[in-house]
């Protein structure tokens, strides 16, 4: 069978690899699209903590397939970026009707992010006030419509003004502006749960924002403004603030198998869709360090 397989040295290659024996336990899933998304290519790529210690591994972590009785289930497990992969039930989710495949696969791990802190993590309530920053990004925009649909006043923060005005917040911050600027736009604010896709600057900026006006809380879930951050002392000392990280790890995996038939039906219930770029595996090297201009690549197996 086909396969994309992680090298570490420049991109993954499709190889020829023995299909899978069969199993009285696990079920073969026939797969059609898997998603290139953040956590896809750094376990790929060997720079994500869930990376193996030596290349040679298929790289995925989810898609969507179909069974041999023929259900369309979305995946979780490692190495779905193959023509076929045998699995345990529980690593399957039936797929609504109206949901399509590519579709799916591309919007489930950029849901999975948002529904995990703000439900699991943390529970995000009705009349609560909402921060999400990086909310121009691929799951920071379905981030917003989460918020909105658990009942919260939602602040989208982010660097594409364009894209602000569409996501459907209730108000918006542009990290464009001075810092002046967006630290008294963050003060402004009584802010109750802040989800993080950014770190870094933003995030200190926002921290600050939030000394001595608890309770809060702050969930990280992402790193694209810097891996690392400034954090006073004297700033957790003084604030009712919780500190959270929302991934893999943080939550467990019984708890992300009953989240997963509520964030596919929140997908399509809320009309969630991504900009999507499907493309065939056998062309994985050309697209591998293309950069999608906001679109997320998913590969298409079939």
């Amino acid at each position: 069978m086909k396969a994309v397989i992680a090298t570490y040295a420049e991109t993954p290659v499709l190889a020829d690899l023995p299909a899978p024996t069969p199993s009285d336990v696990l079920i073969p899933v026939h797969m059609s699209a898997v998603a290139l998304h953040n956590l896809t290519r750094g376990v790929a790529d060997g720079r994500h903590y869930a990376s193996p210690a030596d290349p040679g591994f298929v790289i995925g972590v989810d898609g969507v397939g179909i069974t041999a009785d023929g259900r369309r289930v979305y995946v979780t497990t490692p190495g779905t970026a193959a023509e076929v992969v045998h699995v345990p039930e529980s690593a399957l989710t039936e797929v609504p009707d109206g949901l399509d495949d590519v579709q799916a696969a591309a919007a489930v791990n950029a849901v999975m992010s948002s529904w995990m802190a703000m439900t699991v993590r943390t529970q995000v309530r009705p009349g609560q006030t909402v921060l999400v920053l990086g909310a121009t990004g691929g799951s920071g925009r379905p981030a917003v419509a989460v918020a909105r649909h658990l009942g919260a006043r939602v602040i989208a923060a982010g660097r594409n003004a364009e894209t602000l005005a569409a996501v459907g917040a209730d108000a918006t911050i542009d990290l464009t502006a001075p810092e002046g600027e967006v630290a008294a736009a963050l003060g402004a604010e009584k802010i109750d749960v802040v989800l993080d896709y950014l770190w870094g600057r933003p995030a200190e900026l926002t921290l600050a924002a939030l000394a001595h006006r608890g309770p809060a809380e702050f969930v990280q879930v992402g790193t694209m403004a810097g891996a690392e951050i400034a954090l006073p002392g004297a700033l957790l000392r003084s604030t009712d603030i919780r500190l959270l990280g929302s991934g893999f790890g943080s939550f467990t995996l019984d708890e992300l198998a009953a989240a997963r038939p509520h964030i596919l039906d929140a997908i399509r219930g809320l009309g969630i869709t991504m900009d999507v770029d499907p493309v065939p595996a056998e062309r994985i090297a050309e697209i591998w360090r293309r950069d999608p201009a906001g679109k997320r690549v998913v590969l298409t197996l079939r």
